[in-house]
């Protein structure tokens, strides 16, 4: 018998999933699958990833994503379908059924100078 390589488990059977929806919607990406295959991930591999049907990702498409987003890898999965207990850790990731953030509606009545703050709390905090 030979074993498949990612072995039985299909993406509607995982409960951490990678999204990157919200991440793109947030940093204005207008072209997901022309901006993945540009950092380098394959058109299959960024259509599975774009579709959420994606049982893996590499680190060196995890690092290439998290460097060109300016992310964190907890940033790009969710979780979903899974009961944990109050203070598990991976509590701490996004809820898939959560919509993503509008970026239009979160800088809607700020003022440039409210916003560009914002730029550089983020950017002097690293």
């Amino acid at each position: 018998m030979i074993r498949k390589k990612r072995g039985n488990l299909t993406p509607h059977q995982s409960s951490i999933v990678l999204n990157l929806k919200p991440i793109l919607a947030a940093r204005n990406i207008l072209h997901p699958a022309a901006y993945l295959r540009k950092l380098g991930i394959n058109a299959y591999s960024a259509d599975k990833i774009l579709n959420g049907e994606a049982v893996q990702i590499n680190f060196r498409q995890l690092t290439t994503l998290c460097i060109s987003l300016n992310c964190t890898p907890n940033d790009l999965f969710a979780l979903r379908d899974i009961q944990l207990p109050e203070n598990h850790q991976l509590n701490k990731l996004q809820d898939i059924s959560v919509p993503a953030i509008n970026p239009e509606e979160f800088y809607k009545g700020k003022s440039l100078e409210e916003i560009r703050a914002m730029g550089e709390l983020k950017t002097n905090g690293r």
